[in-house]
């Protein structure tokens, strides 16, 4: 099969011119100033152009690695497949090495005195806002070592109180142990009464008497316990 009729040649020829115009508009994106709005468009379409050419030399790739597996039936020569691929391969790392120069120009454009300035004035703000983030989380900080100190101080107070009220508890169980002794000991100081004064035949003075030494031995009870 003669060139001119081989598939490969035909693309080869299209992806040639292809990066021919490629070339021309990166000069061109390069003899521009980075304030020019053209620019920008000639980046978008040199962009464009190589991604197009990339899907190009990947569908030639393809096509070489399928005549590579029966090179008869295609009538090639090993010598023929190898310069296919070299060439692929070559003008792969072209577009690559335009794509790459071109990313890192607009990536880092050369300003204009304006476009200085007004970088210069973003920096200070960020650098003062910066400044404040830092400020107020120190004092954010501040803050919560505060609450922790309190929180601490109320913990040791909640403590103390519970071991005053487990001090109290059993200071009222003392106290109604001794309120039921006491109880039942003017339960049965008031039957002995009741024999008393119904063994007296119910005489007024001696029942008095008797409640007055009940009154008082209750009270001496309650006093020294």
């Amino acid at each position: 099969m003669s060139r001119a009729n081989d598939p490969f040649y035909i693309i080869r020829g299209e992806v040639t011119e292809s990066v021919h115009e490629v070339q021309q508009r990166t000069s061109r994106f390069y003899g521009l100033t980075a304030t020019n709005p053209e620019r920008k468009d000639l980046a978008k379409s040199v962009q464009g152009e190589c991604a197009s050419i990339h899907w190009q030399l990947n569908e030639l790739e393809s096509a070489v690695s399928l005549a590579a597996a029966d090179p008869e039936r295609f009538s090639l020569t090993t010598e023929e497949l190898g310069s296919r691929r070299r060439w692929i391969e070559s003008v792969r790392r072209q577009i690559d090495g335009i794509q790459e120069r071109l990313k890192a120009a607009l990536a880092n454009p050369v300003p204009s005195p304006q476009q200085s300035q007004q970088a210069a004035a973003n920096q200070q703000f960020l650098g003062s806002e910066s400044q404040n983030q830092e400020l107020l989380i120190r004092r954010q900080d501040e803050s919560l070592d505060d609450i922790e100190l309190h929180v601490n101080r109320i913990g040791r107070m909640g403590r103390a109180i519970g071991e005053e009220l487990e001090g109290q508890g059993g200071l009222l169980n003392e106290l109604d142990q001794d309120m039921d002794t006491t109880q039942s000991r003017l339960k049965a100081t008031q039957k002995k009464m009741q024999d008393v004064i119904r063994k007296s035949g119910g005489n007024m003075q001696f029942c008095l008497l008797i409640f007055l030494i009940v009154v008082l031995a209750v009270l001496l009870v309650i006093a020294f316990g």
